[in-house]
């Protein structure tokens, strides 16, 4: 009975999600969401004003929730897949490691194997449809997780409190998140877990205590110089490297107990002073890169994920239950990665441009000539090629009858998928 309540309720979860999917990704409820956070922030600014410092914490935390679930929940296809960057990269390593043999060796043939955080987990055996969502996941650990850091790196309540409430938001620059950097790069998550580690391992050990809090006023300018040095350079269009989110978001946590005591010496009254803060909170959270983040316009490929692709993963799932585990798929870059990563078998060519493989002209003639309808069977070997991909447009019928130039010998194509959006599978056969 439990497992009949609880599939009716997976049932009911899958029919929902579509409708809120629909609901939530059109334009028009972007200023709602943004009203909803901004309620959220005045809440937690009354609950800080009435010395309620948990409170305004779990307040932002709820609100911060939501503003991320808002644009999670829109997640449908991976994330990034197919839009030539890491994480794409990534993505087809790890189904590459899920699915196809040999094990350790790169999704492109002839290529070593790229480690990452998503590639690693599918070589331990957790599920696709899981290791697709681990974006998504450590986004939202990462937010659950700055209230726990502050409170280990600082010992006064109130001030953890209010220190994670200024990270909660995104810091104290407006415009700044990390919530896209580590969106397009998870494996960031465990480098950034490994160092808030040992920073909280020198902050609890009693001597490298007292020296980390002498010093801790000589950490905060440096912070400031280096903040300030990264947003010159944004400013100047620099490229931003992959930790310069965090930097603002520790930097926001380091400078809230200096902050404080700055309120709390220019305010008349410990009234008047948790009132600064309060506005302080406010501001920073409806100021910040978590109210006013549109991954749409600023995440790579987040676009192109709120697409099912369904046309796509049919000759996917094919390729999947029908190719051997250790084929190898003849394919143009354009569907290297979604085969690599949804199919589970290795290519020829690499997704992005700029990407090489070993002998590239004996891939591209192999290539050359099965779209021709006859490719060279001594390549084809070399490749250990079993099967050639064609997506819609790449080949008709009357290119692939074209006779190539030379007397190589050749090898046949055997029609074994189409569907009816021209997706077609071909076995290469010995005459």
């Amino acid at each position: 009975d439990l497992q009949d309540r609880a599939e009716e309720r997976a049932q009911m979860i899958a029919s929902i999600l579509p409708q809120i999917r629909e609901a939530v990704s059109q334009e028009a409820s972007i200023p709602a969401l943004r009203g909803v956070l901004f309620l959220f922030g005045v809440l937690a600014a009354v609950a800080w004003a009435r010395r309620r410092p948990i409170l305004a914490v779990a307040v932002l935390s709820i609100g911060g929730f939501l503003g991320l679930s808002y644009w999670l929940v829109q997640v449908v296809s991976p994330l990034g897949l197919g839009a030539g960057g890491a994480l794409s990269r990534q993505w087809s390593q790890a189904g590459v490691n899920a699915l196809a043999e040999p094990k350790g060796q790169g999704f492109v043939l002839g290529t070593p194997a790229e480690i990452s955080l998503v590639s690693s987990l599918a070589s331990v055996g957790v599920p696709r449809p899981y290791l697709f969502d681990i974006p998504q996941f450590l986004l939202v650990l990462f937010l659950c997780l700055l209230p726990v850091l502050s409170r280990a790196l600082i010992r006064s309540p109130s001030a953890a409190a209010f220190s994670a409430a200024l990270a909660l938001g995104g810091g104290l620059w407006p415009g700044t998140s990390p919530y896209g950097t580590l969106l397009l790069r998870p494996s960031l998550f465990a480098v950034a877990g490994m160092a808030a580690g040992i920073v909280v391992l020198i902050a609890r050990a009693h001597r490298l205590r007292r020296a980390f809090r002498r010093s801790r006023p000589r950490l905060c300018l440096g912070l400031m110089v280096a903040v300030a040095a990264v947003a010159a350079r944004a400013a100047e269009g620099g490229v931003e490297s992959r930790m310069d989110p965090f930097l603002f978001v520790i930097a926001s946590m380091m400078l809230a107990s200096p902050l404080r005591a700055a309120v709390h010496r220019a305010s008349g009254s410990p009234v008047a002073a948790r009132r600064v803060e309060a506005l302080i909170l406010l501001a920073a959270f409806s100021g910040s890169g978590l109210f006013w983040w549109n991954p749409v316009e600023t995440v790579p490929g987040f676009a192109a994920s709120r697409d099912p692709g369904t046309a796509l993963h049919k000759p996917m799932e094919w390729i999947a239950k029908n190719v051997p585990a250790d084929g190898v798929i003849l394919a143009s870059s354009s569907y290297s990665a979604p085969i690599a990563a949804l199919g589970g078998r290795r290519v020829l060519f690499p997704p992005s441009v700029g990407g090489r493989a070993e002998e590239p002209m004996r891939r591209e003639r192999l290539l050359d000539t099965a779209l021709h309808g006859r490719p060279v069977a001594s390549h084809a070997e070399i490749f250990a090629v079993t099967h050639f991909f064609v997506g819609p447009g790449e080949a008709n019928a009357a290119d692939m009858a074209q006779v190539p130039d030379d007397d190589s010998p050749r090898l046949g194509l055997v029609l074994v998928y189409q569907d009816s959006d021209d997706f077609r599978i071909f076995r290469l056969a010995k005459k």
